[in-house]
């Protein structure tokens, strides 16, 4: 069975761009094959910065599916009252060659399908330029006339069926058989059978397979490192060179090289070891940010004074490529010891009044009036957690110097660096070893699943920076809508809930949605329908926390519903819930929860009193569970839901047994009553009827 090769070649798309649309590419073209009625024992799709390839292994196509699908008029105009065909479906049918037979309804219409005439060739020149041409990218362009609109201007295409060129044409190019190699290094590649693709373009300078140009480059940097006695420091977020925290890196980084060079050749760099002076974190952002280039690492993760940089291309050139890496790693690092050495000049709490030509926003004032609320914002919730007094003044110090480097020279140059210089310098002021590490951990989480502070200044001036941004853009009517977040308010406010839960905080939104509208009310007022807003916001935000943390809808739905809203509390409901599901007492607990709420709902107003003189005998039992259950310790969401759950078999009685709403008033008005508490006893712990049963 022959296989399927087509390749889009286009200007050099943007690197950000390309694996988000080769998984996509995978996707749509093995989607469109299925359902054209083609089989493939193997399908993959390749990208280069130049090069969008779809593969397609022992590609059969089953001419038992090869039919097309018509849609006609609708039943009511197709057909009379007693059933007969209409003269618009006999017209219908007539026009697609069609009889009465083939009629299919479906939906209030009729379809007939038709047997396709067109060839597999045929088919794939249908099928083929739309799942390129309608691939998502963040970002198109037009070009020639304004004809075309794609993320790069398309300069050729090739398509094959084994060797048969397909031909069709595709963003103003007609396909062929001519690929093309490496733009300085290669060349026209002629193509007469799939297999010879990747080898031939291999040839010609060009790692067609995103895999392969990831191994090659690896291997390389490794080789090189060891040369030197050190290994390619590639650094995840987590513990940088010397024991410090690390300044987030671009996690992606060695995938960016590989969607921006299509033959990737490492050569290894050499800087003055004076610079091993600088923070780690410098060298290593001045590096990755700035120049694509990889430090390189000892065995205890202490810097090398050697460096990796990359070409697109053979292994020729090395003195010139060496050479050009070096003079800009040692201008811009020259830069930084400058940075360094002018901005000690300044203790950094000296500069938190500079922070007064620093807006925060134009509508939100500077970032010294901030700094001012950070630190009380900080205070109150050190009062709040009752932490020891020495702890609330570090948090406050902590969160007052929060943003005090956003003035430094260093950070004005290399703003990923901010949180990380503010740490340096305060630990050369002086400042107490928690501070110092909090300013930088107040940016922590910056994205779910990454370290949390360690330290109660880090923690609580991350959380006061987060409420005081959320609070003052929502009092500016400034939050998100749709897909649009400008300020970062979710990223903000995920942050806020990542700390809460995994470190099990006693605060719920309410109050801290309070403590923000306080805290911003002199610099924006914060209405009750703003606190509304915010406060359904991060439910949404917390919803889709512990969605990811694989908790179902329902399960969110029972664990959110109660208030106040503990989110720490709400994640561990979730798990106890999500651990009980389909356990026999769970489920009458949920049902029961759901015949108290219609109840309820259609009981309508009653006077709230219990009577409990002439109960029935399985109405004195709940009665008397109940009592028991409200004197039950139920402090924590463990306890709690074991002690409701220990009152289903007297619930489930209740119900089988005893008719809520009985003739006399005063029985009935007592027994809604012993519902009533009975469900604001489950509220306390969530919203069963929610759960799915």
């Amino acid at each position: 069975m022959p296989d399927l090769l087509f390749e889009l070649g286009v200007e050099e798309i943007p690197a950000r761009f390309l694996s988000t649309a080769t998984v996509e590419l995978a996707e749509r073209g093995g989607k469109a094959l299925e359902d054209a009625g083609f089989h493939f024992s193997d399908l993959t799709a390749w990208s280069t910065p130049r090069r969008l390839t779809l593969f397609a292994k022992e590609l059969c196509f089953d001419e038992s599916r090869a039919y097309t699908r018509k849609k006609g008029p609708s039943e009511k105009v197709a057909f009379t009252a007693d059933d007969q065909p209409t003269p618009a479906l006999l017209g219908f049918l007539r026009k697609e060659g069609a009889t009465l037979q083939q009629v299919q309804r479906e939906d209030g219409y009729i379809y007939i399908n038709k047997k396709s005439e067109k060839t597999p060739a045929q088919l794939l020149a249908e099928l083929l330029p739309p799942v390129a041409a309608n691939l998502p990218f963040p970002k198109l362009m037009r070009w020639g006339e304004g004809d075309f609109l794609y993320v790069r201007p398309a300069r050729w295409a090739l398509c094959l069926y084994g060797d048969e060129h397909i031909p069709f044409s595709l963003l103003g190019v007609e396909t062929g058989v001519i690929s093309q190699g490496h733009r300085f290094f290669g060349g026209p590649v002629t193509i007469g059978h799939p297999a010879e693709y990747a080898g031939k373009l291999e040839e010609a300078f060009v790692l067609v397979d995103p895999a392969a140009r990831r191994a090659r480059l690896e291997a390389e940097s490794a080789r090189l490192a060891a040369e030197v006695g050190g290994s390619p420091y590639w650094a995840p977020l987590g513990q940088g060179p010397t024991g410090r925290p690390k300044v987030p890196t671009p996690e992606g980084l060695v995938e960016e090289l590989v969607h921006l060079l299509e033959y990737p050749t490492a050569f290894r760099g050499s800087f003055d070891s004076a610079y091993l002076d600088l923070p780690p974190e410098v060298l290593t952002t001045v590096m990755r940010h700035h120049q694509k280039q990889v430090p390189i690492s000892d065995g205890e993760g202490r810097l090398l004074p050697y460096f990796l940089c990359f070409r697109d291309g053979p292994p020729v050139g090395e003195g010139i490529v060496v050479r050009g890496n070096e003079q800009a790693l040692r201008g811009r690092l020259e830069d930084a010891r400058l940075f360094f050495r002018l901005d000690q000049a300044k203790p950094l709490a000296d500069r938190v009044a500079d922070l007064s030509g620093i807006k925060f926003h134009e509508k939100l004032g500077s970032m010294a009036q901030k700094a001012k609320r950070l630190e009380s914002l900080a205070g109150r919730l050190a009062t709040q957690l009752q932490l020891p007094p020495e702890e609330q003044r570090r948090a406050k110090r902590a969160a007052l110097l929060a943003k005090a480097d956003l003035t430094t020279a260093m950070v004005s140059e290399l703003p990923e660096l901010q949180g990380i210089m503010g740490r340096e310098y305060a630990r050369l002021a002086g400042e107490e070893p928690d501070i110092v590490q909090g300013i930088a951990e107040h940016y922590q989480p910056r994205s779910l699943g990454e370290e949390l502070p360690a330290t109660w200044a880090g923690t609580l001036a991350g959380l006061a920076d987060r409420l005081d941004t959320l609070a003052a853009f929502f009092a500016k009517n400034m939050e998100p809508s749709g897909s649009a977040d400008p300020f970062a308010l979710r990223r903000a406010a995920q942050g806020l809930l990542a700390i809460l839960v995994e470190k099990e905080l006693p605060l719920s939104l309410e109050e801290l949605v309070t403590m923000g509208a306080e805290t911003v009310s002199k610099l924006a007022p914060l209405s009750a329908e703003g606190k509304s807003r915010l406060l359904s916001f991060l439910t949404g935000r917390l919803r889709f926390l512990l969605e990811e943390r694989g908790a179902s809808f329902e399960v969110i739905s029972c664990a959110i519903g109660a208030s106040p809203l503990l989110p720490a509390q709400a994640a561990l409901k979730a798990e106890l819930v999500s651990a009980q599901l389909g356990m026999t007492e769970l489920i009458a607990l949920a049902l029961s929860a759901k015949r108290i709420k219609n109840i309820g709902k259609s009981a309508g107003p009653f006077r709230r009193h219990i009577v409990e003189l002439g109960m029935e005998e399985a109405e004195a039992a709940l009665y008397s569970a109940l009592r028991w259950a409200q004197r039950e310790d139920r402090d924590t969401p463990q306890a709690s839901l074991a002690v409701l759950l220990a009152l289903t078999p007297q619930v489930s009685q209740f119900f089988d047994r005893v008719l809520v709403m009985a003739e006399e008033k005063v029985r009935r008005e007592s027994r809604l009553s012993l519902l009533a508490e009975l469900g604001e006893l489950y509220g306390a712990f969530g919203d069963f009827s929610a759960l799915p049963y």
